[in-house]
């Protein structure tokens, strides 16, 4: 996609010697779900010299690169440009409103003499001077306050300070091809006429560019290639299963993309899903103008966190993985790699696409059937915390859920998004879909099961208690007894998938549950566990299960 000179609002700019302006096409972007993009852009040269890009990215700090066959730098700086502004009503200051405009003037006349006319060229007020103030104390910066970096970011659309705009009081300034200057009292025109069309002005501007200095290029000139990550695009996943097939069920995933970076057009999209672990996500770039050293560094400070490494949101985390060796620079996957998996992130092209920043495009992405089973899901969550003491406060679980297990059909996860159930053409129900690998089983919940009644309690055992000293702490051991029982109230056989989570060394349990450790436990004096069953409960009918378990509990 080639980048017009219309998205940036510039016209041909006053260039330093030797450089070439360049307007990049943007060859592919890769979504996250948290607003992060990887975008990949590209420019041919012709051999060995300066390129200018009158854009410059607002990237992440440590994901810009650059590809080349030869030896490149890149020097963020500035440059004078003459900034294209719509048609507009005049501001009644004619220098302005006129400037680099031919106009003839035509001055009072002094009774019977005829009237002086002058021609000539609005002359352009340069633009003001720059003014660069940095803050260099960079050990008052605290890592827990964020009052400097916000006061940085609201000032982050203008980084370099204006001085007052210069004016030419009452005189109209107008220059000849010669380079001379005439200065006309305003109060001495009679009438002025632009020659000519009218158009709008173009001002002159100092914004910031990126210089590309090229030492070496391969004979015939070449390509270079810029990879970064930034923010401003993401996509939102969802699924819908319908249940109307005893048997088998539909599931479509849907995709919403939102632009709100740039324009894109007819450019490579793709969805990625994942768990990263992007420690500078959220720090800016010295590259970029609209931060100082000062901010970067507290930017770095805020994301020193362990959790500041994950990307998350409301709906997901993501991740991007290296998947090769392509070149000196091949953390993306080929284009061509459509549906490319590793191990923990996923990449779905969803094809060309063009869109305006501000648009947003909703698409199915994929659709498969699947054989499934209708079952009530009860989970009973662990009741003691990581020292084994009771939490008396804790919901210990009494409500069961309808709910649709099944394996995901298709050939790539399923990712973490809403999932909406529906049977017969009627809403059935909303939940939330987790990380699932191809051909691995989920259940997902779709409305209470109020006609199944389920309850659990536990009891502690009568006898001693025996003391037990750990770590320096003092802890008793003691015995407790649980209790599951459930009633069918439907008049159909129903399945239970049951999840009893508890912390302790189980000494037996009934119906023969699957075993095993919870992962949450690494911390706790107790292991965690939890048992499952599955467990067929004719219509009408009650079952009771019990089961038995040993527990530290702190003094």
């Amino acid at each position: 996609m080639k980048i017009s000179a219309s998205l940036f609002c510039l016209l041909p700019p006053f260039l330093a010697a030797g450089e070439t302006i360049v307007i990049p096409t943007i060859d592919s972007v890769g979504l996250f779900k948290n607003g992060l993009a990887i975008v990949r852009v590209s420019f041919p040269i012709d051999g060995p010299g300066e390129y200018q890009w009158n854009q410059v990215p607002r990237v992440a700090h440590g994901s810009l690169w650059v590809e080349s066959e030869g030896a490149v730098s890149i020097r963020s700086t500035t440059r004078m440009v003459e900034e294209a502004t719509e048609a507009e009503a005049p501001v009644g200051v004619l220098q302005k409103d006129l400037a680099g405009k031919q106009v003839t003037v035509t001055l009072k006349s002094g009774g019977t003499t005829e009237a002086p006319v002058l021609k000539g060229e609005v002359w352009r007020i340069p633009a003001a001077a720059t003014v660069l103030t940095w803050d260099a104390d960079y050990s008052s910066l605290d890592p827990n306050s964020g009052s400097y970096y916000w006061h940085r970011r609201q000032l982050a659309g203008n980084p370099l300070g204006q001085t007052a705009t210069p004016h030419t009081g009452n005189f109209l300034v107008l220059q000849d091809d010669a380079g001379g200057r005439r200065y006309i009292d305003q109060g001495t025109i009679a009438s002025l006429a632009v020659d000519g069309p009218f158009e709008p002005a173009a001002q002159l501007q100092e914004r910031p560019v990126l210089i590309f200095d090229v030492r070496e290029a391969p004979a015939g000139g070449g390509a270079i290639r810029i990879t970064y990550l930034t923010k401003g695009l993401a996509w939102l996943p969802s699924y819908r299963l319908d249940l109307s097939d005893p048997e088998n069920l539909e599931i479509r995933q849907n995709a919403v993309v939102r632009n709100e970076m740039i324009k894109l057009e007819n450019t490579e999209v793709q969805l990625i899903s994942g768990y990263p672990n992007v420690r500078f996500g959220n720090v800016d770039s010295p590259m970029w103008p609209g931060t100082g050293l000062a901010a970067f560094f507290q930017q770095v400070n805020q994301s020193g966190s362990a959790s500041h490494g994950i990307l998350s949101n409301s709906v997901v985390t993501q991740q991007i993985a290296y998947t090769g060796s392509r070149g000196e620079f091949s953390w993306l996957p080929d284009i061509a790699e459509q549906g490319s998996v590793s191990d923990d992130i996923h990449y779905e092209s969803i094809g060309r696409k063009t869109l305006k920043a501000g648009d947003t495009l909703s698409l199915d992405v994929a659709a498969a059937r699947a054989k499934y089973e209708r079952v009530v899901e009860w989970t009973v969550p662990d009741p003691r915390d990581e020292r084994g003491r009771y939490q008396a406060d804790k919901d210990i679980g009494s409500e069961a859920w309808d709910a649709v297990r099944f394996l995901n059909p298709f050939t790539f996860p399923m990712t973490t998004a809403a999932a909406t159930v529906i049977e017969g053409g009627a809403f059935r129900g909303q939940s939330m879909s987790g990380w699932v690998n191809p051909g691995q089983q989920t259940c997902l919940r779709i409305t209470r099961a109020l006609s199944i009644r389920t309850q659990s309690s536990e009891i502690e055992e009568e006898g001693q208690r025996e003391l037990v000293w750990i770590g320096g702490r003092n802890y008793q051991r003691t015995s407790v007894k649980g209790r599951l029982a459930m009633h069918n109230f439907r008049n159909k056989e129903v399945t239970l998938a049951i999840r009893c989570e508890f912390s302790g060394e189980l000494l037996g349990a009934e119906g023969e549950p699957e075993k095993s450790l919870r992962t949450e436990g690494v911390s706790s004096i107790n292991p965690r566990r939890q048992l499952d069953w599955d467990v067929t409960l004719p219509a009408g009918e009650e079952k009771i299960l019990h089961y038995q378990y040993q527990v530290l509990v702190a003094r």
